[in-house]
């Protein structure tokens, strides 16, 4: 994660110094190379990051209270770079929950009750020119993806409801996403006043419609075929510098030149489940989903945050729980990401004292 952010950086500056120099032929081969690496870029900064819950810390849950361990899973295999104008995000996607030993179940061993397996892929659209790092960009996203929870027992069980213990889940859907993203500048007074550099504040957002499709049959009428997903995001980028303790001077000296760090992203999701469905999961309680989530970046770490989520589940999303309880929730725990201009503090530091070594 952090190569790829720093390469995509000083390939940045590198366009910035060259372009102007190139004859207008080789400029434009430029312009697209240069277009295509900023877009990998993109779509991975504002992509949705990995989550993990230790004990007692994802709450709300009203018949199983806390967790164990809870997790999504989100890794990003990636095609593309310069030389690929649409790039393909391969995703694994993995969700668990480890629940405390339920002696009603003759639970010993601390259970993974049917985790969410949800491998698929997304193919990312620009819809102009990216070259030149502008303030507003906007592009598409089409993807499709398989959840099922590798279980095959009885769908129902006997009051009607669905079999958590070792119920047959299964579904795929393909998903149409916008995505966009505003940038705001700041002077650099407001952010350091002993830097020169400017930090500045992404704006971002994503609008999706989900359709499901090879459902399976005991799932049609009561899982919702549709799905209007939206996200929408702030990330603040700042300014940092090396400092170190002078014993003579008896303060904190600066012994780099400044440079540009993400410092946390607040992200909001919302959900609205379409379709038909039964009577008990047909009110609109039962159809919406949204949680709003702050993600603070451990300092000098290159993809970690803590981050703190609250929201509400009117269908669970953890395959044959949809149709259990409506709730509440509440976790915190450490996020995995691929945040906007990672540290690389070796590679800032410049001139302003020579003798300095990290």
């Amino acid at each position: 994660m952090l190569g790829l952010n720093v390469h995509a950086q000083l390939e940045q500056k590198a366009y910035d110094s060259i372009r102007p120099t190139l004859p207008q032929e080789y400029a434009a081969q430029l312009d697209k190379l240069q277009s295509n690496a900023n877009f990998l870029k993109y779509t991975l900064q504002y992509a949705d990051m990995s989550w993990a819950c230790p004990p007692h810390t994802d709450i709300g849950n009203p018949t199983k209270g806390w967790y164990i361990l809870s997790a999504d899973i989100l890794p990003q295999f990636v095609i593309g770079g310069p030389w690929m104008k649409y790039p393909i995000h391969l995703t694994p996607r993995f969700k668990v929950r480890i629940f405390h030993d339920d002696l009603s179940k003759g639970d010993s061993s601390l259970p993974v009750r049917t985790p969410s397996f949800m491998p698929g892929g997304t193919i990312y659209i620009p819809f102009h020119s990216l070259a030149k790092d502008p303030d507003f960009i906007n592009y598409g996203s089409m993807s499709f993806f398989h959840h099922s929870n590798g279980q095959d027992g009885p769908e129902l069980d006997a009051t009607g409801h669905f079999n958590k213990y070792n119920g047959n889940f299964s579904t795929n859907f393909l998903e149409a996403g916008y995505h966009f993203r505003v940038r705001k500048i700041f002077p650099a007074a407001e952010i350091n006043k002993q830097c020169t550099t400017a930090g500045y504040m992404d704006w971002f957002g994503k609008a999706a419609l989900e359709i499901h499709v090879g459902t399976e049959e005991t799932l049609k009428q009561r899982y919702g075929l549709y799905r209007l997903n939206l996200k929408a995001g702030r990330i603040l980028v700042h300014n940092k510098y090396v400092s170190v303790w002078d014993k003579a001077l008896r303060k904190r000296v600066r012994v780099s030149e400044c440079y540009l760090q993400e410092q946390d992203r607040v992200i909001f999701n919302l959900t609205f489940i379409g379709g038909s469905r039964t009577p008990e999961l047909s009110s609109f309680s039962r159809r919406i989903n949204f949680d709003l989530g702050y993600f603070f970046r451990i300092p000098n770490s290159p993809n970690a945050s803590i981050f703190a989520m609250g929201g509400y589940y009117g269908s669970d999303p953890y395959n044959v729980y949809f149709d259990a309880d409506n709730y509440f929730f509440l976790r915190v725990g450490i996020a995995l990401g691929f945040h906007i201009a990672p540290t690389n503090l070796q590679a800032r530091n410049r001139d302003i004292d020579p003798t300095f070594r990290l």
